[in-house]
């Protein structure tokens, strides 16, 4: 069976037919992802292993990243970048040992708490900061700035360049957040969004755990530490 799917800017739909008769992919070479790099802003920092499982129970493996502009699961079909496609089929897609369910053709990461769960609905963009000099520099309208590379552990690098090139680009979340317990889910997308979710003697708790634990929002896993104390809050 093959993809009959339109070409759609640098990617093609795959249906999610042919995903499942191709349970090898060809490997992704540094090149090809340095180029797609430019018009995309995946979640990882390279193409990862994966396992779709779909909800009649079939399951296919290929080498999965996901692009949190266009909110897109990508996958590589020898050197054709495809669009995971037919996601009404689809039940979960695991990406090394984290979990993805399809959403309102979107997919939303899904981290388990000590009860219910906290969905991630990532949304990420690139912003141009300029070119960086031979001492690490990067230089922008007419102004020099060290550059002082920070990383989301396990997530995403917030600050790179492409490989062999010195442009250098900022991403910025922008992230909404859904706490699930018991099929209630609160949804907020900053702090102050948050604690609205929970009643005033609840905020004081929370007030002093972020304030112990430095929590920052502007980073996922701290959010997702604070959701998991939030989860055992009476």
């Amino acid at each position: 069976y093959l993809c009959s799917g339109n070409l759609r800017n640098d990617a093609m739909k795959a249906s999610i037919l042919y995903l499942l008769f191709a349970f090898i992919l060809a490997p992704i070479s540094g090149t090809l992802f340095a180029q797609e790099a430019g018009n995309r802003v995946y979640l990882f920092d390279s193409f990862k292993p994966a396992t779709v499982k779909m909800k009649n129970g079939s399951k296919a493996s290929a080498s999965f990243n996901y692009d949190g502009s266009k909110r897109e699961m990508v996958y590589y079909d020898k050197e054709q970048l495809m669009v995971l496609d037919g996601l009404e089929q689809v039940d979960t897609i695991f990406i090394e040992n984290r979990k993805f369910v399809p959403f309102q053709q979107k997919f939303r990461e899904v981290v388990p708490l000590t009860e219910g769960e906290l969905q991630i609905d990532w949304s990420m963009k690139r912003i141009f900061l300029g070119k960086k000099g031979a001492f690490g520099q990067v230089s922008h309208s007419g102004t020099v700035q060290n550059i002082n590379p920070g990383y989301l552990t396990g997530y995403l690098s917030t600050q790179h360049s492409n490989e062999g090139s010195n442009q250098v680009y900022s991403t910025v979340l922008k992230n909404t957040y859904y706490l699930v317990q018991k099929s209630k889910p609160r949804k907020f997308n900053s702090l102050k969004t948050f604690m609205s979710q929970f009643p005033e003697n609840q905020q004081t708790q929370l007030t002093d755990f972020i304030k112990n634990e430095k929590v920052d929002f502007n980073v996922p896993e701290d959010v997702v530490k604070l959701a998991g104390f939030a989860v055992t809050l009476e």
